[in-house]
């Protein structure tokens, strides 16, 4: 009887375990399906946290790696103390409801966070803009109020649902290489629907709503999962005294010690390989949001592929030393191959796809890259998840398990993440650091195979294969900057760093800088142009005394405004290698402005420094953008021009110069309904005369006054150093940029979005432009679409009746007729169409003075004419 007294309550609670199990199993297909979903929004959401702090702390890569620093912290932290309380839970799938719940709250609070941080960030800045650390500790502070709450429940929903589904420690790896997989696969979902769907046509509110309503569904069902279960304490076979002594020794297979070495090196090189790879395909792609989106879309789909290969390989006999051994030594070689793998799949550099369309184009991103990285990430996915299966014999309990490694795991990320950029790039370059993560993983390959029984065979590979790259197969032979040896390109000197690769290469006699092969700042071929974006606003203000730029580039833009008797003049550029390139190279053509007292050049993101100074100018000067650029497109919205507005002293002005060669009509009708939005007149200026790759100025002022005439005239003096210059001249010179009064025609515009930081209209649509034009299946606002509007805008506001242009006279008004019609000439000169061309040549000539016809009286003369300086 006291026999069967005592085995009654074991008998009963390995009942409650056998039934618990069962349900366990029975659920698993349905919970499998909602951390697929929980994945898919956490994925979402990094993507949004992302873009909305890096608009608030700056678009500097010091700002994305902070931010990525504060979401794996919370995400280590919160899988280790969600991992350690996991085995006291008694209902794990209930907290497990509760996890997701306060991720959508945690999330949602963000917001009301985000408001408050926006206002008080100005003050922030200006004091503590000069002390480098302490301003970026106060970013880290923003960043950690905002992302930690929501991060720490992210972390723990693993180690909690692990808890719930493993009901025997032997369980415990395939379980959890199967949620971790599955996670995974939610989260590559995720970052396709958050690259490529969701905030182009919902924004990033809609997609953050998105991710929130997963979270509470997700939450939804896993409490009607959890009713009517009870409470059960499972019964597990604890290992003995002995047995854990061993585990925790070198005597194990693989020791504990040895599993979290590993848990930490996959993954600091992980991160580092994500960060140097996509780094690595920025030379050869277009670069905007959806290339970026393929790239991390392949590597997650690769990582929890590498999880389902560890899950069959967590089922199989095979030793696990072995194993790991096997695994680390082939993703090393996978790893240090890569370089050689990218440069022939892609031809030695070259453009992917160049004349593709789009879908065309995003096909080939995917099979590229799948091509380049698949077996290398997959083989590296592997590692990670299989640590699980060498840290069961210690029975710690799933949940604990599971939350320790995971954490050990992301603390290696954190790591990496910090290191790829601002330590590998710059001090050894791309490829070398490839080659690093590649032999970290024949070294950890090689002291496992030292320490156990594994054959000579696999002692001797990890070693051989390690000489081998280190050797005869060193990828620093490979270049990383693309020459065109039919021009006779010359590279004079490369910086690889945290925001690309910048090279200032030589084509025959002229200079440039590149950023990532294919991007161009400018250069001395177009210096004359570069020089008009500085002149033409300053000159058409009349009177400043202080600019601002955004964008530094070559420089000469820049150095055009030293020619003008400015008090400061300010100069923001994002990457810091443009700046020491235009600093060594271009100092002959931008007037001596490194050496100018009145010159400050600051190596930051000029939006943010602008939301955060409370600094004041007469003009700022936005540079050229390529507008498909990832990022590019948070200097079209409609709250940097707001931004730009409350920083113009009373009669300023914003000229932001665009592209037409790189927009189509409707992503021009976009930022000029934009500018619209915010300034009470906008007026258009040419920046050229060439129908092929023409630039535009819209200027947005901060009065509806018109132009004052006598103000002009007295900056076209100041700049050219000639007092006695006679309106006339003066004005028959600037006028002829003027294209018309875009204020005046608001309802051309009204039926376009408005490019928001909330829906940013053009980062999302101009990618797929530039790919349809390449495709000869889209147009640039450019020739005759162009040549039409400008006669359409001056049918709708003519220039005799323009309010902009009420001080001038009827002379003067034909100055500014007299440049539509030399536009219009050119563009049909360029169609072929002689004798339509020779009419508006003709229109031109009657209207301009002599001096002037004489210098254009040839539509085809040099294209000197065609700038500010030239003419």
């Amino acid at each position: 009887m006291v026999a069967e007294a005592i085995q009654s309550p074991v008998r009963s609670a390995r009942q409650s375990a056998a039934a618990a199990s069962a349900r366990s199993r029975t659920e698993q297909p349905v919970l499998l399906v909602l951390f697929f979903a929980s994945g898919f929004a956490g994925l979402v959401y990094q993507v949004c946290w992302l873009r909305q702090l890096g608009l608030l702390l700056g678009s500097t890569a010091y700002a994305a790696s902070t931010t990525l620093v504060i979401f794996f912290s919370g995400l280590a932290l919160g899988s280790w103390l969600w991992g350690r309380r996991a085995a006291t839970l008694q209902r794990p799938l209930r907290v497990y409801a509760g996890l997701e719940i306060g991720i959508a709250v945690a999330s949602l609070c963000y917001f009301g966070l985000l408001g408050v941080y926006h206002s008080i960030y100005g003050s922030l800045f200006s004091s503590l803009y000069d002390t480098p650390l302490a301003f970026l500790a106060a970013k880290a502070l923003l960043a950690m109020t905002m992302l930690l709450p929501a991060a720490v429940l992210m972390g723990g929903t693993l180690p909690v649902i692990g808890q719930y589904l493993v009901r025997r420690d032997d369980e415990t790896a395939t379980t959890a290489t199967l949620l971790y997989g599955v996670n995974t696969a939610g989260a590559a979902c995720g970052a396709l629907a958050a690259g490529f769907v969701l905030p182009a046509a919902f924004g990033f509110r809609g997609a953050y709503a998105t991710a929130m309503a997963l979270n509470v569904a997700v939450a939804l069902a896993a409490w009607v999962l959890d009713r009517g279960a009870p409470g059960v304490t499972v019964a597990r076979d604890t290992p003995t005294a002995a047995e854990k002594a061993k585990a925790t020794s070198g005597d194990a297979p693989v020791s504990l010690r040895a599993s979290y070495a590993l848990a930490l090196l996959s993954g600091f090189t992980t991160l580092c390989l994500q960060v140097l790879w996509t780094k690595m395909f920025a030379q050869v792609l277009h670069n905007s949001v959806y290339s970026f989106a393929a790239i991390l879309v392949v590597f997650l789909v690769s990582l929890a592929i590498g999880s389902a290969v560890a899950h069959r390989l967590c089922k199989g006999g095979v030793e696990p030393r072995l194993v790991l051994v096997g695994l680390l030594s082939f993703a090393g070689v996978a790893v240090a191959a890569v370089p050689f793998v990218f440069h022939g799949v892609t031809g030695g550099l070259y453009y992917v796809a160049a004349d593709a369309r789009w879908w065309a184009y995003v096909a080939t991103v995917f099979a590229t890259v799948a091509a380049v990285l698949m077996p290398a990430v997959i083989l590296m996915g592997t590692v990670f998840p299989y640590t699980w299966k060498t840290a069961e014999p210690l029975g710690l309990g799933p949940g604990n398990t599971i939350g320790s490694l995971v954490a050990v795991n992301t603390l290696g990320s954190i790591v990496g993440a910090g290191l790829a950029g601002f330590v590998l790039l710059p001090t050894f370059g791309l490829w070398a650091s490839v080659k690093t993560m590649g032999l970290l993983y024949l070294a950890a390959a090689a002291v496992l195979a030292q320490r156990g029984d594994v054959g000579f065979a696999w002692r001797v590979a990890p070693i051989a294969a390690t000489f081998l790259f280190a050797t005869v197969l060193d990828s620093a032979s490979l270049r990383l900057v693309r020459t065109d040896t039919e021009k006779n390109e010359i590279v004079y000197e490369t910086w690889e760093g945290a925001h690309g690769v910048v090279a200032v290469v030589r084509r025959g006699e002229h200079l440039r800088t590149k950023v990532d092969n294919y991007y161009s700042l400018g250069g001395t071929a177009a210096a004359t142009y570069e020089r008009t974006q500085a002149d033409l606003p300053l000159i058409i203000h009349g009177s400043p005394r202080s600019v601002f730029f955004l964008g530094l580039g070559s420089g000469i833009t820049a150095g055009a405004a030293v020619g003008h008797p400015l008090d400061k003049i300010t100069v923001a550029e994002l990457i810091p290698e443009v700046v020491e390139a235009s600093r060594r190279y271009f100092g002959s053509y931008n007037n001596g402005l490194f050496d100018d007292p009145r010159v400050q050049i600051v190596a930051e993101d000029g939006r943010n420094y602008l939301s955060g100074m409370d600094e004041t100018f007469d003009v700022v000067i936005g540079d050229l953008f390529i507008p498909w650029k990832s990022g590019a497109g948070n200097l079209y919205t409609v709250e940097h021009f707001a931004t730009v507005r409350n920083r113009l002293n009373e009669g300023g002005l914003f000229a932001q110069w665009l592209p037409l060669y790189q927009l189509s009509r409707d992503e021009f009708f976009v930022i000029a309904r934009t500018m619209l939005e915010v300034f009470p007149q906008v007026t258009l200026w040419r920046g050229d005369f060439n129908p092929g790759r023409p630039i535009a100025a819209l200027i947005g002022h901060q009065q509806t006054d018109p132009l004052d005439v006598e103000a002009l005239v007295e900056g076209f003096r100041r700049r050219k150093g000639d007092s006695g210059a006679e309106r006339r001249g003066a004005l028959a010179t600037t006028s002829l940029f003027y294209a018309g009064n875009v204020s005046a025609d608001r309802d051309r515009y009204a039926g376009h979005f408005v490019n928001s930081d909330d829906r940013p209209v053009i980062e999302y649509s101009a990618p797929i432009t530039q790919r349809e034009v390449r495709g000869q299946a889209g147009s640039w606002f450019i020739d005759r679409q162009l040549e039409t509007y400008y006669s359409e805008l001056a049918q709708v506001a003519p220039p005799r009746k323009d309010p902009y242009l009420a001080e001038l006279s009827d002379e003067e008004i034909g100055f500014v007729e007299g440049g539509r019609h030399l536009f219009s000439a050119k563009v049909f000169q360029r169609l072929e169409d002689a004798e339509r061309s020779a009419e508006h040549m003709a229109a031109y000539s009657a209207r301009m003075p002599e001096y002037m016809v004489a210098s254009t009286d040839q539509v085809d003369r040099s294209r000197a004419t065609d700038s500010l300086d030239g003419l």
